[in-house]
């Protein structure tokens, strides 16, 4: 059955692209469609529980398993969530705030209280003494200024929309639930950040500060990864309206 709200739900689900879990799969299910973003805007096209969960339908038993176990893996293994009462209780510490976005909030905000030559002198000290965190207020300094006040707020939205839709593939989360979570995020968004780039970026931000090891493969990779999400022809990010009424 055709849905009246098309691009309103894909806009919901869209910000997960950019999510830990990786855009490759949504790409997957995005390619897969002839001419899917025209259809789109004709409200053509079905809002599938392949668009929702973002797994892509095979009739392959092996990609099938390894699709299941990569959900399973995200949902478990790096949400910690094993039933319907913890998936309530990770998805509400991503809309207060995790771990990883108190923390750099907490660094971000201790930086701006010093003057430039503060802050200089501060990082500069951390060199000998803890190679981590010399790393860590280095790359927040280097950020900060590409970041709104949200900060990496996008991080948490973008994991709490992959949770919302692997949970609800794993059955953790009702469908109609999880679309109307998901609307929760996606206001939350809309509100703190200005487009889709500065929401891609943050969040980025977010995934490359929670790597405890400052890798320059691991940054390559995904600075790749959001040169994707922004330009490619078929991503969400670059069809679908910042501004979208929700």
């Amino acid at each position: 059955m055709l849905s009246e709200h098309i691009l309103k739900n894909l806009w919901k689900i869209s910000l997960g692209i950019c999510s830990i879990f990786g855009p490759e799969r949504d790409f997957d299910i995005l390619t897969k469609y002839i001419n899917f973003w025209q259809k789109a805007a004709k409200n053509k096209i079905e809002f599938s529980n392949e668009l929702l969960f973002g797994i892509l339908s095979t009739e392959s038993y092996y990609l099938t398993k390894a699709y299941n176990n990569a959900a399973e893996e995200y949902v478990g293994r790096r949400c910690q969530v094993f039933s319907t009462e913890d998936i309530e209780i990770r998805l509400n510490e991503y809309l207060n705030g995790s771990k990883i976005r108190n923390l750099f909030d907490k660094k971000r905000h201790f930086l701006i209280s010093l003057t430039s030559k503060e802050r200089s002198s501060f990082i500069d000290s951390l060199k000998e003494k803890n190679k981590y965190e010399y790393e860590s207020f280095s790359f927040i300094n280097q950020y900060d200024k590409s970041l709104p006040g949200a900060g990496i707020l996008a991080f948490d939205l973008s994991n709490y929309t992959s949770l919302c839709r692997l949970g609800a593939f794993v059955g953790y989360l009702d469908k109609n639930k999880a679309l109307e979570y998901l609307t929760k995020s996606a206001l939350l968004a809309q509100k703190n950040y200005s487009s889709f780039y500065e929401f891609a970026v943050s969040s980025t931000v977010g995934i490359l500060f929670c790597k405890n090891n400052f890798d320059t493969n691991y940054y390559n990779l995904h600075l790749e990864r959001l040169n994707k999400v922004l330009a490619h022809p078929k991503s969400y990010f670059t069809n679908l309206n910042w501004n979208e009424k929700l």
